[in-house]
């Protein structure tokens, strides 16, 4: 089975506060973990840790982090969640046995190279659950600041755990490709995209407090392809036929400002397209909320798309997609309570 006849959009909104899962059909498969919220408890075996990584030679030039401990904790915390994501929840399935098996290498990676360095500023933290020495007023998310994370460290921080991601979506997308069904593809990449998240809200950190790093991500894109071309021009209605109202314009305006301003090397379309299955979880949930279907706002780079299918309303570049475009034809998409709906 093609991964693009599964296409599964992962966004982090901005800043970097929430992420959101955006599919075509609904998953079957959720994963998330809540730490103790009180005392202090020994950790059982890091999920981090792999006889791989045992075996492997110690980094050439060991670094420590430069982090302040609380940001630390919050760290720690979600590099762990990762870890018993991209390892125990994919090895339970036998059918993954091997995606878990190529897996391992990443989980060492983490550990030696992100985890590492902040066990060697903090070394008590690698062996207590970071959940259970956060105080209960410190659950909420925070923003970070130049005091919580030196710059080295931020930028290190960053590129290591973006690395990590791009790995671990490469090795579970060439497994997805050879699943049987759309169905057991997204129960074999859920595993992935909820690790994947919880490295994002890792290094948030990083880019609260370095804003100017997300501009420099290096996000992966699916490629422009003949099929993908196609998927595009099979969901888009006719140029010209759908009207925003202005309050969604403004809506859309403002979205794609900030998007500008976190990525500006990018020249970035806006997208409104229906999903039948959207999630959200944030930094401090347990498992992710499930919206349902509806209308998401987003973006493309230009090169993703064809340009027949970009459209100008109000002096933005748009692609609209649906199930049936023509449905779309006449009709103007309007806004109530942040959500997007579809009226005459």
């Amino acid at each position: 089975m093609s991964s693009s006849q599964s296409r599964i959009l992962l966004a982090l909104a901005m800043p970097w506060m929430t992420a959101a899962v955006a599919a075509e059909t609904p998953r079957q498969h959720q994963s998330g973990r809540a730490g103790q919220e009180q005392g202090v408890g020994t950790s059982p075996a890091d999920p981090c840790r792999t006889p791989m990584e045992k075996a492997a030679a110690p980094p050439a030039a060991p670094w420590r982090a430069r982090i302040d401990r609380r940001a630390a904790i919050y760290v720690v915390e979600h590099l762990r969640r990762a870890c018993g994501m991209l390892g125990e929840d994919i090895s339970k399935d036998a059918k993954f046995a091997e995606l878990a098996r190529q897996l391992l290498p990443v989980l060492a990676d983490l550990s030696t190279n992100v985890l590492g360095p902040i066990y060697r500023s903090h070394p008590d933290l690698e062996s207590v659950l970071p959940a259970a020495v956060r105080p209960q007023r410190a659950r909420q998310v925070r923003h970070a600041t130049r005091r919580d994370i030196d710059r080295a460290t931020a930028v290190r921080l960053s590129t290591e755990l973006q690395r990590i991601e791009q790995q671990a979506f490469k090795l579970a997308s060439a497994h997805v490709d050879q699943t049987a069904t759309k169905e057991a593809a997204e129960i074999m990449l859920q595993p992935v995209i909820d690790a994947v998240t919880e490295l994002s809200f890792a290094s948030k950190v990083a880019y609260d407090a370095y804003p100017d790093l997300f501009a420099r991500l290096d996000a992966p894109r699916q490629p422009r392809t003949e099929l993908s071309d196609t998927g595009f021009r099979k969901s888009a209605p006719p140029r010209g036929s759908v009207k925003l109202s202005a309050a969604a314009l403004n809506l859309v305006k403002l979205f794609m400002k900030q998007a500008q301003s976190m990525a500006p090397r990018d020249d970035q379309i806006a997208s409104i397209s229906w999903v039948r299955d959207q999630k959200r979880k944030g930094p401090n949930d347990a498992a992710w909320t499930d919206e349902g279907a509806g209308w998401v706002l987003g973006a493309y780079s230009r090169t993703q798309l064809p340009p027949d299918v970009i459209d100008k309303v109000g002096g933005i570049d748009i692609v609209f997609g649906a199930e049936d475009p023509a449905s779309l034809a006449g009709k103007t998409v309007d806004i109530k309570d942040r959500k997007f709906f579809v009226r005459d």
